[in-house]
């Protein structure tokens, strides 16, 4: 777990935001599935989105809190990046190479038609706004626009910071089966000529 940690962050350090969010929205499936083993199907498959969506609201969503602040139990009231935003985002950027999750809120009410923009930054802290005008109206409602921009370092700051938490949480020994190993051939090859030449 470590090693994919100290990779986004050399990737952050390198300006590499593509990878470095890749690799980040990796991090909450790969806790998630520790920590709710037993979230499976009839079938014995994971419910991968119910686990990553519960690990990132316990151990993300306090990194975005609004002015509302948090709860009792220091969770936050009303976040304004939350875990289906961030699964959305997970599915859109890893499998359709975007990040199209316009849809993460609720589409209508009594007043307003609700449309939604969601954007990533760098060199800018994060940002809500909505804003709607009387005289665009949709079948007797109000247009409303609300947009969420998210600074991606930051992003993958958060992250790699709740995961990092929760390593230390739950000890080296639980991410054993995480690891990647990736063998340098070239250097097995002359290790191996050199044992072969003494």
């Amino acid at each position: 777990m470590l090693e994919k940690i100290e990779a986004i962050e050399k990737a952050l350090d390198n300006k590499s935001f593509l990878p470095a969010l890749a690799l980040a929205l990796t991090l909450p499936d790969i806790c998630g599935q520790i920590e709710y083993p037993n979230y499976i199907d009839k079938y014995g498959y994971r419910l991968v989105g119910k686990q990553y969506k519960k690990w990132f609201k316990e151990w993300v969503e306090i990194y975005y809190a609004d002015d509302s602040g948090f709860d009792l139990n220091d969770k936050p009231k009303n976040p304004y990046f939350t875990k289906e935003m961030c699964y959305s985002l997970r599915c859109q950027y890893l499998h359709s190479g975007n990040i199209k999750i316009n849809d993460f809120g609720k589409d209508t009410d009594d007043e307003y038609i609700y449309k939604y923009h969601f954007n990533l930054y760098i060199n800018a802290s994060d940002s809500i706004g909505s804003r709607w005008c009387s005289n665009k109206l949709i079948n007797g409602k109000i247009l409303k626009d609300i947009t969420i921009s998210l600074n991606v370092k930051e992003l993958c700051e958060n992250i790699c910071n709740a995961a990092r938490k929760y390593y230390t949480y739950k000890g080296n020994e639980v991410f054993k089966d995480n690891v990647i190993n990736i063998i340098d051939i070239e250097y097995e090859l002359n290790k191996n000529r050199n044992l072969y030449e003494i």
